[in-house]
């Protein structure tokens, strides 16, 4: 069950364990007081300027994201509308507040953690707009026939089988030959083509969790590689006393071959392999709703700005509304802010083209 109030203890002992002298941020940045209380002016005075540049109105958090979205929604290639969106999403109360002014050092540690997630930000959007490219390749790449070499992979082909046995969703290809004979025809179709190399730890990965009971059951069964790169949708959100327990094991086995690839990098793209794993199915998702994220599973960029975002966002209440309120005006606000948080999030999809 959901414990608001342990969650916000959580919440703030990370906060506490992550705190770190301003001083000594100062520092780290190459900047003194004054120095970054002027950058924190100059960023803010730029965020006003861009939204008076595309008529963007300013008087609230809950208009600008409106109106950004409708922008954002005509010119998705626009850069402009990209900073700002990231602007929006980051924003700890120093571009647009719904209560007090922060004092200067307040001002100076949001800018300077602001920054922080924006570069975090736009090196994983580029990243995934790289690998969409690279996606959109391989489909039209999977057209063409694959020219199979007979070559032996025994060695390859028992490491994964050892490998692959562990996992609960797989347990009855135990001393199955049917099993080890198609896995093994599976490496050798994937090892004939450099482009299907790239990608192994996917490919792996995917037709055993789409296509278990067919590789474990049917004799010279070979799964249609361009159907594991469509995207397959899960239950994700009841669980029916099966699928929560095998989307954890089919979760450990991706984990396990990234593992095994990772070092070869001159073969294997994991990136490319991490971002088909996270956008061609809600099984990442489901990880991020219903697990404690130990474990650094690939995310999509709508989860991945989940994580750095305000908890808070979008607040779009003073302290002084909500004291005015009674119970069913603040679920009227609440819903209200929860459907713009979804809004903007599935606005982040766009700049992709997902």
């Amino acid at each position: 069950m959901y414990d608001i109030d342990y969650e916000i203890y959580k919440y703030i002992n990370e906060l506490a364990d992550q705190y770190v002298e301003t001083d000594e941020l100062l520092k780290r940045n190459h900047l003194t007081f004054d120095e970054a209380l002027q950058q924190a002016k100059q960023f803010k005075e730029t965020f006003y300027a861009l939204l008076e540049k595309y008529s963007i109105s300013s008087q609230s958090l809950v208009v600008i994201c409106y109106e950004l979205m409708e922008r954002i929604s005509q010119q998705p290639d626009n850069p402009d509308f990209q900073y700002l969106y990231l602007c929006v999403m980051t924003d700890f109360c120093l571009l647009v507040r719904t209560d007090h002014d922060p004092d200067d050092e307040q001002k100076i540690r949001n800018y300077l953690h602001q920054q922080e997630l924006i570069r975090e930000l736009t090196k994983f959007w580029k990243s995934q707009s790289e690998n969409i490219r690279k996606y959109q390749e391989l489909l039209e790449y999977l057209k063409k026939p694959i020219k199979v070499k007979n070559n032996e992979y025994s060695e390859e082909t028992e490491f994964l089988y050892q490998l692959t046995i562990q996992h609960t969703f797989l347990y009855e290809s135990v001393g199955n030959s049917v099993y080890k004979d198609n896995l093994n025809a599976l490496v050798i179709y994937i090892n004939s083509d450099e482009k299907l190399i790239r990608v192994k730890p996917y490919i792996i990965f995917a037709a055993l969790a789409r296509k278990t009971g067919l590789i474990q059951k049917r004799e010279h069964f070979m799964p249609n590689l361009k159907a594991l790169f469509k995207y397959q949708d899960y239950n994700i959100y009841k669980d029916n006393g099966k699928n929560f327990n095998f989307y954890q094991s089919e979760l450990e086995l991706y984990d396990h071959l990234q593992r095994s690839y990772i070092d070869e990098e001159d073969n294997v793209d994991m990136e490319l392999c991490d971002f088909c794993f996270a956008n061609l199915s809600p099984l990442s998702e489901w990880y991020y709703m219903n697990c404690e994220p130990n474990e650094d599973i690939p995310m999509s960029l709508k989860r991945k700005i989940q994580t750095v975002m305000p908890k808070s966002f979008p607040d779009i209440l003073s302290r002084a509304d909500y004291e005015t309120m009674n119970e069913d005006e603040l679920l009227i606000y609440g819903d209200a802010a929860g459907e713009l948080q979804e809004k903007m999030l599935q606005t982040a999809e766009k700049f992709l083209k997902i």
